[in-house]
């Protein structure tokens, strides 16, 4: 049997997470350009990806639609977490 509560609980901490790794991303990035390290390619793939996911995103909700609001939720956080945590894994690196 499903706890609804546990789902919802499921996704605000997934949520959490997608937000915490957005600000790193946001911060490394910030950091990059303001010291000198960052490079225009980086810049331009930063506006790029967000286009892309963008449009990714809205094509599953509109081809695959979720039938409630959690699951449009579940599938837009799954959608960008797997995008910010490559980011955030490459940017570590450099």
């Amino acid at each position: 049997m499903r706890n609804p509560t546990a789902d919802w609980m499921k996704l605000a901490t997934d949520s959490y997470l997608l937000w915490a790794d957005s600000m790193m991303v946001i911060g490394m990035r910030a950091s990059d350009m303001m010291t000198g390290r960052g490079s225009s390619h980086e810049n331009v793939r930063m506006v790029t990806e967000k286009v892309q996911a963008n449009a990714e995103l809205a094509a599953k909700l509109f081809w695959g639609g979720p039938t409630t609001p959690e699951r449009a939720a579940r599938k837009a956080v799954r959608h960008y977490s797997k995008r910010v945590r490559a980011n955030r894994r490459r940017l570590s690196k450099g």
